[in-house]
């Protein structure tokens, strides 16, 4: 297996639209890497930069210790497994498994030896004599897995292969993707628009929009310290709550307010993204959904209109609407709510997102680059 090194890796189109601006990042030996964020944002285009299918504009991309920026990708020694399977409809499975060999005149002992062995892995011996038309759509993916299996790449890159798959074999897909990675060990880079896909999978993620890389971190980095507030919006699921409103100072202490709505919540002042606030200052407040919670009285929390509620067992999914915002909380299974209901919401203050109202970056994050610098 191998790393894969992008240095400032640009993509620009002829008519001059700039898909992919300076990316650098690095997916080390072994590990699994997703590119996220949604459609449009360049990440299809930067794995077909790896791949070799689209021309790199300028910057260095490096498999291994070799510069490959204008190595055909039949010779990047990597295997690509598509949205739509690509399989032949006229072979047999075990003969789409073992084209690629073939076409590389690999000995046929050779080729009979490695689709075997990835068909017991993939659970496909039983199908192997049949035609694509007659397998399911995920054995059809294990297919298209199988055949980047064989070639035994240093690298391996999946563009979206799950889009086509129902929600139930999706999630019985990516489990058996994930368990392929750590019995493989390979290198892989993984490309979807689904960020719960991305933060069950991914040893690290990469987040991206308009061409641009957000932050690149852990599942649980990217959820707890997102870097600004698209990627605290983007990541979780139901997505963050944001809030407008203003810091005001309080016997010292700082509180987040948004006087027309009547929210009003007293911060941590000894938390990163309080340090430095300033009375007046415009910020936009971001809460989980599962740090909302109902509040009883009348001075508890804010007021906020049931839309629409989601009963799901062990919890209730609350669409609240507040001021011209609408809000999502995770509250008890037992909750007894119906649309046009009021309620009231209660933010719990260790939990907070604090992000600066021009730039969206996130004021914790922003305090420890200045700590840092």
């Amino acid at each position: 297996m191998a790393t894969v090194r992008l240095h400032d890796v640009r993509k620009v189109y002829d008519n001059g639209f700039v898909a992919v601006h300076e990316s650098s990042f690095e997916v080390q030996d072994g590990e699994f890497v997703v590119l996220v964020g949604p459609s449009g944002c360049g990440k299809s285009t930067t794995l077909r930069m790896i791949a070799g299918l689209e021309d790199i504009s300028s910057g260095d991309l490096l498999i291994g210790d070799r510069r490959v920026n204008d190595v055909e990708p039949k010779d990047r020694d990597i295997a690509m497994v598509f949205q739509n399977y690509a399989l032949y409809p006229h072979m047999t499975v075990y003969e789409n498994m073992a084209f690629g060999l073939k076409l590389r005149k690999f000995p046929k002992t050779e080729i009979d030896q490695r689709v075997r062995q990835a068909s017991a892995i993939l659970g496909l011996d039983a199908v192997l004599d049949n035609k694509p038309k007659a397998l399911s759509g995920g054995q059809r993916q294990r297919v298209a897995v199988g055949r980047a299996i064989v070639r035994k790449p240093q690298v391996f890159l999946f563009d979206e292969p799950l889009s086509n798959l129902d929600a139930k074999l999706r999630v019985q897909m990516r489990t058996e993707i994930s368990k392929l990675h750590a019995q493989l060990k390979a290198t892989m880079i993984y490309v979807t628009h689904d960020q719960v896909e991305a933060m069950t999978m991914g040893d690290r993620i990469v987040v991206m929009l308009d061409g641009y890389v957000q932050q690149i971190d852990s599942p649980l980095n990217l959820y707890n310290k997102p870097v600004n507030q698209f990627v605290a919006g983007f990541i979780g699921s139901p997505s963050m709550n944001f809030i407008p409103g203003t810091i005001a100072m309080e016997n010292g202490a700082p509180v987040f307010t948004n006087a027309e709505w009547g929210v009003h919540v007293v911060l941590n002042a000894n938390s990163a993204y309080a340090r430095g606030l300033t009375s007046g200052q415009s910020v936009t407040l971001g809460i989980r959904p599962e740090h909302l919670s109902l509040a009883h009285g009348p001075d508890a929390g804010f007021a906020a209109t049931v839309d629409v509620t989601e009963p799901m067992g062990s919890e209730t999914v609350v669409y609240a609407t507040l001021g011209d915002t609408r809000m999502v909380a995770r509250v008890e299974p037992n909750a007894n709510l119906k649309t046009g209901d009021a309620v009231r919401l209660a933010v719990d203050p260790a939990e907070v997102h604090l992000f600066d109202a021009t730039s969206e970056a996130s004021l914790a994050m922003l305090h420890d680059e200045l700590v840092a610098g």
